[in-house]
């Protein structure tokens, strides 16, 4: 097992070690998941969706950031040594997977979504530079109908200024609207560090750590 490789960020928040458990293929009535809450990260292929894992545990190489899309084509679930865990749902989106690919994959997430009963927490990805997809939103109405709590987090928040994160803040407003139901926002940096801290505020808090 590799050794973590802490990244430096200011105001540090301590998130609990963090090591790799499984990863899971397809959902049968036998496929074992870790005891304790589960915390979904779902997005398309390139939301930085390793990174932000990487930056959130402060563990740099727990999962795997590919320089190809797409590359995460299997459910990779971590667990902590405070009882929860983190579950990365296979990127979608991507052009160049076949379309055989990609139905397997969201297969894979509506069932994980479908059957998994201790998942509480569907964090939802998207680059804050695009303007929030469909797909996306009705991600969002998914996890409400089966009472998961949703989380949005628009990542690479570096590349915005304030006039651009204020108009995506808006945008954001305008789907809570549309969909009749306030969420959690959270623009991060993987980069910077931006964001990081007050997102493991979050965790911490709704898992009951802090």
């Amino acid at each position: 097992m590799s050794e973590q490789k802490p990244i430096k960020y200011h105001e540090e928040v301590n998130f609990p070690t963090t090591t790799f458990f499984d990863s899971i293929a397809k959902i049968t009535d036998d496929t074992n998941f870790p005891e304790g809450q589960l915390l979904g990260f779902l997005g398309r292929s390139n939301s930085g969706k390793s990174s932000l894992l990487n930056a959130i545990t402060n563990h740099k190489g727990l999962a795997k950031v590919s320089k190809t899309p797409g590359k995460t084509k299997l459910i990779n679930v971590f667990t902590t040594k405070h009882g929860f865990s983190l579950v990365d749902l296979p990127g979608f989106g991507y052009s160049k997977a076949s379309l055989k690919e990609h139905k397997e994959m969201m297969t894979l997430i509506e069932t994980f979504l479908n059957r998994i009963s201790s998942l509480k927490f569907l964090f939802i990805l998207c680059d804050a530079q695009r303007t929030f997809p469909e797909e996306e939103m009705q991600m969002i109405e998914t996890a409400v109908t089966k009472k998961i709590q949703p989380v949005v987090i628009r990542t690479k928040a570096d590349k915005l200024n304030q006039k651009g994160k204020n108009e995506v803040q808006k945008d954001m407003e305008v789907v809570m609207n549309e969909l009749g139901y306030p969420f959690p926002l959270f623009f991060v940096s993987s980069t910077t560090g931006k964001g990081i801290n007050e997102l493991r505020k979050f965790i911490l808090s709704k898992t009951g750590v802090m």
